[in-house]
């Protein structure tokens, strides 16, 4: 690395200049001479005179300086200045940060900046003042030293408050490790008048991560004053009338949550609270309707896994889930899932996936290959079941799989949406077929084929390997940056698709959207709309005779005669 001060010694020759100037003008500041430290940075031990106290400090400039602010510390480590300090021995939070700071500033502005923090906190006479923060923490910088946290919901909340004052309730407080801390939960509860609650925003899946461990909620009054002390706050609780015989409390006093945990001799830890956002997250309007879609994803794999997440994430409230495929070690290179799921069918690990996202989920899980070698009860029972689906996604890049699709989706006039990545992972393709509106699946895919044709360029095939088997013919090369790249374009045609916008938000139903250089496409995210024409006109039924339907109906109530 090369220092600052090496490398612009005309910066270095007038800072010293500056702080021996600020000395003299200044009767406040003292300089006691220069050093490095450990890591070769330049530090001025200065003193800083307000009134009678003389706040020893260190003025340190850092390697990046002066990109970066110098920094005003205590030389001894256990001083504690300021309100706007980073802890006991730590810098003075001063108008100049990594924010704020600009090149053109000096140590001196530091200096300065410092001076008047200590002479407003600290007057050398009247009555000390206040200095206006000039930022705001966020959550994650204020809780980063906390261990132990106690997650609130807004179920959780709305709970918590409808508790009496001095009523006692017993709860189940789930525990989950994560390094380098412990984060809780609280997902049922039994209140005083015996009546047992569990909230709903919870996902059931996240019970089998965690450890149960019993926790009593108790409200006191708002005014209730509770000691520092472990013991004499264990006895000031007990004195109220409750009994304490877990290791975990949650104290409720007024809007505020206070959660301990207690260790050996009673010894209690503070657990940091989570509160829920003021207000809470949520998209448009129109994607209010997709609680009630019913989506069927025939594929799980790398881009169904992502595929259904996302819809899960968007608010689809129920899915079909139909791959008999098992997740194993080497597909978490493009999968949505993790090493919790491996050996896990990847239908039941993505249904998982869903309710840990969006608890709301219901699913409806078939292991099973889709044209495949199954029983021809479990295959019908399957096409019933994907029959009632407001949307039937592709997933698969198998034609088979797309063949019988697309039969299911013209007797049921439902709409059908498919994905592919090609091989290589130049890019890809999405595409839709909705019943009165596009061409049928087939005669959509047959118009696709045709498009890559006329640019004298056909599609390039995808991986070749069937979803089902693990058959391979060809090497996959495309990541899983190519497979999210494709499966986000795929989602937000999904979501188009079953919030039946009028207009759509998308002229054409097929895209190829390119992600390197191959077949149509000469440069990355090069995207081709494509136009696969107007729906064809439904063939005639054949008709019969009023006669001949009486007779035929004559026949078919043979069929339910019972012998």
């Amino acid at each position: 690395m090369t220092w600052w001060y090496l490398e612009d010694l005309a910066r270095f020759r007038s800072e010293r200049g500056k702080l021996a100037e600020l000395q003299q003008r200044a009767g406040w500041c003292t300089l006691l001479g220069m050093k490095t430290d450990s890591e070769m940075r330049i530090v001025f031990d200065v003193d800083i005179h307000v009134g009678n106290t003389v706040y020893e400090s260190s003025l340190q400039f850092p390697a990046h300086f002066p990109f970066t602010p110098p920094l005003v510390f205590p030389r001894n480590e256990k001083d504690r200045w300021s309100g706007h300090q980073y802890g006991a021995g730590g810098e003075l939070c001063l108008e100049y940060g990594p924010d704020t700071w600009t090149p053109d500033l000096t140590a001196v502005d530091v200096l300065e900046s410092a001076f008047k923090l200590l002479s407003v906190e600290n007057p050398a006479a009247g009555s000390p003042g206040e200095v206006p923060s000039r930022h705001r923490n966020t959550l994650g910088q204020s809780i980063r030293g906390s261990a132990f946290r106690l997650v609130l919901t807004r179920s959780l909340q709305a709970m918590l408050d409808a508790i009496p004052i001095d009523a006692i309730a017993s709860g189940t407080i789930t525990l989950h490790w994560r390094k380098p801390g412990l984060i809780c939960s609280i997902y049922k509860v039994t209140l005083a008048n015996q009546t047992a609650w569990s909230d709903e925003s919870y996902p059931n899946e996240l019970a089998y991560e965690g450890l149960d461990i019993p926790v009593n909620i108790i409200r006191i009054p708002d005014d209730c004053v509770l000691p520092d002390d472990s013991e004499a706050f264990l006895a000031e609780v007990i004195q109220r009338g409750h009994k304490l015989d877990v290791r975990y409390l949650v104290l409720l006093a007024g809007k505020n949550v206070l959660a301990y945990r207690f260790g050996e001799n009673n010894k209690r830890f503070d657990m940091t609270v989570i509160a829920p956002e003021a207000s809470q997250r949520r998209m448009s309007i129109d994607h209010d309707v997709l609680v009630g879609r019913n989506v069927g994803l025939i594929g799980c794999g790398s881009l169904g896994s992502k595929i259904g997440t996302m819809l899960a994430r968007a608010g689809v409230g129920r899915f079909v889930l139909v791959d008999d495929d098992v997740l194993l070690v080497d597909n978490l290179v493009r999968n949505d899932l993790d090493w919790r799921d491996v050996g896990s069918h990847k239908a039941e690990a993505v249904a998982r996936k869903m309710q840990m996202v969006n608890p709301g989920v219901q699913t409806r899980i078939r292991r099973m290959r889709l044209g495949g070698q199954e029983s021809a009860g479990s295959a019908d029972s399957l096409l019933d079941l994907l029959s009632e689906c407001d949307l039937i996604i592709d997933a698969t890049a198998n034609s088979e799989a797309f063949n019988l699709i697309s039969v299911i989706a013209g007797r049921s006039r439902k709409a059908v949406l498919w994905a592919e990545i090609f091989a290589g992972g130049i890019g890809g393709l999405i595409a839709r077929s909705r019943p009165g509106k596009d061409p049928a699946p087939q005669n959509a895919r047959a118009a696709l084929e045709h498009w890559f044709a006329k640019q004298d360029a056909p599609p390039v095939p995808t991986n070749g390997r069937d979803y089902a088997t693990g058959d391979s013919v060809t090497q996959w090369f495309a990541n899983d940056a190519d497979v999210g790249a494709i499966a986000a374009p795929a989602t937000r045609l999904a979501i188009d698709t079953l919030i039946e916008r009028t207009p759509s938000l998308f002229p054409c139903s097929a895209y190829a959207i390119g992600l390197g250089v191959g077949s149509v496409f000469t440069q990355p995210f090069q995207t081709f709309p494509i136009d696969l024409g107007p729906p064809l006109p439904e063939q005639p039924r054949e008709e019969i005779s009023p006669d001949q339907q009486t007779e035929e109906l004559q026949e078919l109530a043979k069929a339910f005669v019972r012998k």
